[in-house]
Parts: C-alpha cells; sequence; structure tokens
C-alpha cells in the first residue's frame, strides 16, 4: 500500500483525470478537488447545509425522505473517525442506507491482491455514490477514472467522493471548515486565517487554503506557521500567487497570533514521515495551551481538524480549552455532517433542499 510502485501508479491519475467543474449542477458529479468547485457552487452548498442544519434541529419529517432508497458505499483504507461516520450519519439522516468495507484492507478483497481500480468499480456495481479514502495520493481520481468507464456500462452510475487522498487533499472537510469559518466570522472577506503545524502534509490546509483562493474572498490574509521542513507545497503558493491571495510564511506563531482572526491549528502527521527522527526534530514546535489562545484576540476562534494529541498541550489543557468559546472544533465537526448531507443530496440529484 505504501511503496513507491503504487504511489506512482496513483499519482499518474492526476494528470490522466481532469475531475468537471460544478458550474451550479452537482448531480451526477465526482467530487475530488476544491479545484472543481466556484464561488457560486460554494454559495450553493452552504445555503443547502444551513437549511439542513435548521430543518434537522426543527425535527423535520421530510428530511429522512430526501435519499430513501439510495445507497452508499463507504470504503476507508485509512484509519479514520470523523470522516467516516459523519459521512454515514449524513447519509442515514437523509434517509438512504450506507454499505461498508472500512477499516484498511484486512477486511477487503485488497488483502487478496485485489488493485484499487478493481475494488471501487466492484462497489460501484452495488452503489448510487461512493466515498472513499486512501492512503495514497491520486487514488479518488483513479477511482473516478474508472468509475466513468464502469458507468457507460451498468444501470445504476455512481459517483465517488474523495475521503481524503493521501497527503493530497481532503475536499470535504475544507468545505466544512470555510463553512465554519463562514458561518461564525462571516469570512473569509477581510479576515486574517492563520494555519498552523503541518503544512506540508496537512491535506486539510492543502484544500483550505486552495478553497479559499477560488472562493475570491477581498481582503484575505492567510498567515501560515510552520518548521521550514513542513512548510507548504508550492503548489500551494502557485494557487495563492495565481488567485492574488495575500500571504505570509514564518515559523514564528507570535509574529503573527496578536493579529489572527481564525486559528486553524493541526498535529504533525507522524504517518506521514519516512524516519522517526525527522518527527521528533519537530513534533514539540506547536503546542496550544490556554496561554498560548490567551495571547490571541478575544474574538478569535480556534479550530482544529481533529484527531489531536500531544499538539493541543496536555489531556489537562484539552479540558480548559474545550470549556473555551473560542474552541470550536465540536461546532467544526457537527458541520461537517451537514456539509456532507449537502453534497451527498446534492450529487444524488435532490433539488428541494
Amino acid at each position: 500500500m505504501s511503496s513507491d510502485g503504487p504511489m506512482r501508479q496513483t499519482e499518474q491519475f492526476l494528470h490522466l483525470y481532469h475531475p468537471p467543474a460544478i458550474n451550479g449542477d452537482f448531480t451526477g458529479k465526482h467530487i475530488i478537488s476544491v479545484e472543481q468547485f466556484s464561488h457560486t457552487d460554494l454559495d450553493i452548498i452552504f445555503s443547502a447545509a444551513k437549511s439542513l442544519r435548521e430543518r434537522v434541529a426543527q425535527k423535520d419529517p421530510e428530511v429522512v425522505t430526501l435519499c430513501s432508497g439510495r445507497l452508499m458505499a463507504s470504503m476507508f483504507f485509512e484509519a479514520s473517525t470523523r470522516t467516516d461516520m459523519s459521512f454515514q450519519a449524513a447519509m442515514r439522516r437523509l434517509g438512504g442506507s450506507v454499505v461498508s468495507a472500512s477499516n484498511g484492507v484486512q477486511f477487503s478483497s485488497v488483502y487478496k491482491g485485489e488493485n484499487l481500480a478493481d475494488t471501487v468499480r466492484a462497489a460501484g456495481c452495488y452503489a448510487d455514490v461512493l466515498v472513499l479514502r486512501h492512503p495514497q495520493i491520486g487514488s479518488s481520481y483513479e477511482a473516478a477514472y474508472y468509475l466513468d468507464r464502469l458507468n457507460e456500462r451498468i444501470v445504476t452510475p455512481t459517483s465517488v467522493i474523495s475521503g481524503g487522498d493521501g497527503a493530497g487533499e481532503h475536499p470535504t472537510q475544507a468545505l466544512l471548515d470555510l463553512f465554519t469559518i463562514k458561518d461564525l466570522k462571516d469570512g473569509p472577506d477581510n479576515l486574517t486565517i492563520t494555519l498552523v503545524g503541518d503544512l506540508l502534509y496537512g491535506r486539510t490546509v492543502h484544500s483550505l487554503a486552495k478553497l479559499i483562493a477560488r472562493y475570491e474572498s477581498q481582503n484575505t490574509t492567510l498567515c501560515l506557521v510552520s518548521p521550514p521542513s513542513l512548510r507548504i507545497p508550492d503548489t500551494i503558493i502557485d494557487t495563492l500567487d495565481k488567485h492574488n491571495v495575500t500571504y505570509y510564511e514564518t515559523d514564528d506563531l507570535y509574529e503573527v497570533l496578536h493579529k489572527t482572526d481564525v486559528i486553524y491549528w493541526t498535529r504533525i502527521q507522524q504517518e506521514r514521515f519516512a524516519r522517526q527522527a525527522d518527527y521528533d526534530a519537530v513534533r514539540d514546535n506547536f503546542i496550544m495551551t490556554p496561554a498560548v489562545l490567551n495571547q490571541a484576540p478575544r474574538d478569535v476562534i480556534l479550530m482544529h481538524p481533529l484527531p489531536r494529541k500531544h499538539e493541543m498541550g496536555t489531556p489537562a489543557d484539552h479540558d480548559i480549552l474545550d470549556q473555551n468559546p473560542r474552541a470550536v472544533y465540536f461546532q467544526q465537526m457537527e458541520n461537517g455532517m451537514f456539509v456532507r448531507m449537502a453534497l451527498l443530496a446534492k450529487v444524488l440529484g435532490v433539488e428541494s433542499i
């Protein structure tokens, strides 16, 4: 799963397959990159997510009829709690059903040597939508490539939604992150958003930075705070330059913390490092504690894609941070379910949300 051969094989699909732009029509589309979304597309999804959040709160009985009779396949070949559970919860809250081949290769035919193309095509024969998480960059592109060819030959065509593409992208996480920023801070316009931690391997920050750029926000500044060895990839910098997003790179959090509106904290991703020594050299560079948060503006919000480890301090620090109204990561998590409800419904052709 992690050898250079499979990595190269999946990455080639980044060039072979070009996901279609949404252009206001989500029905039947594969959702694998934030680059598919325009400002208008984002407004459509955010409006639907907000509507669904209100309808769920009001216990609207019609919500559970929106995707009745539709089937989602959940295929997670990499560890997940929030993304997997929230997609499954989203589909069930819409009245749909879920079949699962999650928990990695040991419970699927991949263990027998089956390749990803055959695995996703098998799922495509059963489900209306497939949610895929895989450790290799380009895996969701490969899935979309082969599903397009399968869809020409089967009765029930299948769309794939990426639940995380190695160290590449995590588009639905970026959607829920931007939705949360828009919901709580009326942004991203006129905000300073500080991304902290593992900006090299952190696919959540890659997707969020790209999505902010595509939102064509006005007067937004991104502060990119990381150890020099974990600075954000040049491809993301190129996207920010292309869309004229103001950004500032530093390894000193305190240069920017005092003027930050949104803190997006991330863990150093140990599983992405080839050598333990390289991880150990940077693992303690940025630790969020109540004392650190208190040096930010009073109206700042603290976000985190979770899971969190020691980068959020000790368990005692966790308790204090959790009670702080500026810490919004559990609201962020719930928003993820509503955004994924909206996305599933739209991809499955539901118009009345």
